[in-house]
């Protein structure tokens, strides 16, 4: 079948089938992108690997893993359709879920704060427009779902102290009820008073008295935005309700009918950034630990602060086209393979941590196959057995790497053969079998209680001038030690991720891609604050730019180097993150707790963080026991010797 054919065979389904939706206009947007990369290729003959080059081009494009699924699943369904409305011939969906969709991760909902709504209702002039934005704040209503009100959807209170029902018409005509509470009913009621009247049933109307659109709320918005110094989004206003809501604990069940969502796993994604229960219990326990380790300095109050939306980043190519350079030299059938893995691999990276596991990697994959090709009589996919790459873990072994090296090399060469594999090349299933080396159990990497009040004496003494290299130091110091983040995390912090009002910071996209909410103490909002006010007036958002350049992971290792050595302490970035988790559990946080503090997607990786001391286990355990009994285990009385029924007597008394 030519494309153009199965296009409009593909277009009557969509609109059979999404009739009074905008979904077809999307579906059909997202095909032409696909068949205008496939060219005059038969619809028939369409295979995984035009998929790969597709997704391949969406990925340069450097377009959101969402997007690229989207798009993914738009050319299932067409193909899903050519099958079912072509029944005489045999169609294979090209598109392999398994294969080509692509992680994306969790990300936070990007609400807006108070403090930006306080703003925006500050430059609001108009009774119509403050109306609308009080709906989508006030009650969590779409901004379609606001053009679509009339005046008749809304009832009117009888007192001035009651709520007030709305009838909303949201997604697929589902219809909901949500109240709106005297406060943004007022701001309606403002509305009212000074609408015209009109024959358009429509609540809000523009210049001609006709129903204002969707497009039109949102130019307003951007207008409002801009004389209040702010960017924010209608749907942020909506996740802005949400937040609120979930902050006051009201039950998600609850949340999710007012805002029409079909399922309450879409709610959750609305409110997983705030969790008042964890809020409270972190500040009391950090409360409890920092009243000894740092001393009483007054914050002060935290200056007004816009947060900017966060800025798109892309990785230095000339790294990632030095890294490719190592597999010249390789055989044609591995050499493609390899960079194909590696440019796929180099796409789920940090942008500035990808030259550096670029590095890594190909080194890695080079100097392995190197010698798997060099010791054995591999000359493809199918040659590759077992004892080659046992032997090439014998090797390492000889060479003096470490258990726990071998182990990491071994994973990174299994890594690339399963994608191989998923590739359709014939990979030998015996290599996924390969015993791992065994790893002696780690020993506790967290700084004992003293040596972490020694470290942190001698860091807030290094960095007690005013200066902006001081200041900075001190508040990327307290940001490890306060919030529990990888160095990779805190490098990566941007402007717009800080939420003072809130006391939050927004972890992007961290190691296994679930966006995390931390938690500011009083002495981390005082340290970044005051670098904050000695910070560079840059376009770049990233926190830590200063003197023109950001710093390195390697930066950050020596100076922590430098202040232990002062303090005799041997201290690194992610043994202040054991550290902080340590603290916390020996503290009487919940493991739940910390496991959420850390982004950590099972208990077990938490409590390899967490150590408790044995003294700790010793208080709870005793504290457990009196409370079960109600006095001191000093204090329990002896048992009363009573006599033991003997079998005879049982069989007696089953006699009788």
């Amino acid at each position: 079948m030519e494309p153009q054919k199965g296009q409009e065979l593909f277009n009557g389904y969509v609109r059979r089938r999404y009739s009074d939706r905008s979904t077809p206009k999307h579906y059909m947007s997202d095909l032409r992108i696909f068949l205008s990369q496939l060219g005059e290729k038969a619809l028939n003959q369409v295979g995984e690997r035009d998929i790969d080059r597709f997704i391949d081009q969406q990925h340069e494009q450097q377009l959101a893993a969402t997007t690229i699924n989207r798009r993914l699943a738009t050319v299932h369904t067409f193909f899903e359709c050519l099958a079912s409305e072509e029944q005489d011939e045999v169609w294979r969906n090209p598109v392999n879920w398994r294969r080509h969709r692509i992680k994306e991760g969790q990300l936070l909902p990007r609400d807006a704060s108070d403090q930006e709504v306080e703003k925006l209702f500050a430059a609001v002039e108009a009774a119509r427009d403050a109306a609308m934005f009080g709906l989508m704040v006030g009650a969590g209503l779409r901004v379609e779902e606001v053009a679509s009100i009339k005046v008749t959807d809304l009832d009117r209170p009888t007192s001035p102290d009651q709520m007030v029902r709305l009838l909303v018409r949201g997604k697929g005509h589902r219809e909901r009820i949500v109240w709106l509470t005297p406060n943004w009913y007022a701001k309606v009621q403002a509305w009212l008073d000074e609408r015209p009247v009109a024959s358009d049933e429509h609540l809000f109307l523009n210049q001609h008295q006709r129903g204002l659109t969707k497009d039109g709320i949102q130019y307003w918005l951007r207008r409002y935005c801009v004389c209040a110094g702010i960017v924010i989004t209608c749907h942020q206003l909506r996740h802005t309700f949400a937040r609120r809501l979930a902050e006051e604990r009201m039950p998600i069940e609850s949340i999710s009918k007012l805002l029409g969502h079909s399922q309450v796993v879409t709610t959750q994604r609305y409110t997983l950034g705030a969790d008042p229960d964890l809020q409270e219990q972190f500040q009391q326990t950090m409360s409890q630990l920092e009243r000894q380790a740092l001393p009483d300095v007054p914050i002060g109050s935290v200056p007004e602060f816009q947060r900017p939306q966060r800025q798109t980043e892309s990785a230095d190519q000339a790294k990632l086209d030095q890294g490719l350079q190592r597999f010249d030299g390789l055989p044609l059938w591995l050499h493609d393979e390899l960079v194909t893995y590696t440019r796929y691999r180099w796409r789920s990276w940090k942008p500035h941590m990808a030259s550096k596991h670029v590095t890594r990697l190909t080194c890695q994959l080079t100097r392995a196959w190197t010698w798997l090709l060099a010791h054995g009589t591999v000359q493809g996919w199918a040659d590759l057995r077992r004892s080659d790459v046992e032997q090439w873990l014998d090797s390492r072994r000889e060479d003096g790497l470490s258990p726990r090296s071998q182990y990491a090399e071994l994973c990174d060469l299994r890594a690339f053969l399963k994608f191989v594999e998923n590739r359709d090349h014939p990979i030998n299933a015996s290599l996924f079998r390969i015993a791992a080396p065994t790893c002696p159990a780690p020993l506790p990497k967290h700084l004992s209680e003293t040596d972490y009040e020694r470290l942190t004496e001698t860091v807030l003494a290094q960095t007690a001038e005013d200066t902006l290299t001081a200041t900075a130091e001190r508040a990327w110091f307290l940001t490890l030690a306060h919030t529990g983040a990888r160095v990779n995390e805190m490098l990566d912090l941007r402007l717009g991720d800080l939420d003072f009002a809130g006391g939050r910071i927004i972890i992007a996209a961290p190691k296994n891609g679930k966006d995390r909410v931390a938690f500011m103490t009083p002495a981390l909002t005082q340290a970044i604050t005051r670098y904050l006010g000695h910070r560079d007036g840059t376009k770049d958002d990233h926190l830590w730019y200063h003197d023109n350049r950001m710093p390195t992971d390697e930066v950050i290792r020596r100076r922590l180097r430098n202040w232990g050595s002062l303090c005799q302490v041997k201290v690194t970035p992610h043994r202040l993150r054991h550290t902080f988790a340590t603290r916390l559990i020996n503290r009487g946080l919940a493991l739940e707790s910390v496991r959420k503090l850390l982004g950590h997607t099972s208990l077990d990786m938490s409590q390899h963080y967490a150590r408790l001391y044995d003294s700790t286990v010793k208080a709870q355990f005793a504290s457990a026991a009196a409370n079960l009994e109600g006095i001191p285990i000093s204090d329990w009385p002896a048992f009363a010797t009573t006599p033991f029924i003997t079998r005879d007597t049982e069989i007696q008394t089953d006699s009788v």
